[in-house]
Order: C-alpha cells, then structure tokens, then sequence
C-alpha cells in the first residue's frame, strides 16, 4: 500500500493526484479540523473523559511521606 498524507491549511478547489495514483483504486478521506485552535493550548488533562468508555478515575490517596537526603 503507498500512502500519502498531506495538511491543508486552507483545502483548494481541486487537488493534485500523483500521476502513479491516476486510475488505481483508492481512497480519499477528509478530516475537517474545526477545533485546531482551541485545541492548541489544552493539557493531557484537559481531554481527561474524552474518550467514550473510559473508566472514572479512582482517588489517589495521599503520597507518602520521604525523609530529604
């Protein structure tokens, strides 16, 4: 399989295929990325339950005390 990806950061009206992609089956699938900006200055914990079925987070308890060395 040959694959290509390619970032559009504004998509034009036609697109250019490589002439050894012309006439084969293929795919072409796009990915409209609205939330770009937004999206730029959030953390991991940000996306925190993000992800459909995923388990609450337990609590943590309190972390344990160390002696300085």
């Amino acid at each position: 399989m040959n694959a290509i990806k390619k970032t559009y950061n504004e998509i034009p009206e036609t697109i250019n295929v490589p002439k050894e992609f012309i006439h084969k089956k293929g795919e072409i699938i796009f990915i409209m990325d609205d939330e770009a900006d937004s999206v730029k200055n959030k953390t991991l914990k940000d996306f925190y339950g993000a992800i459909p079925d995923f388990p609450e987070r337990a609590a943590q308890g309190d972390y344990e005390k160390r002696e300085d060395l």
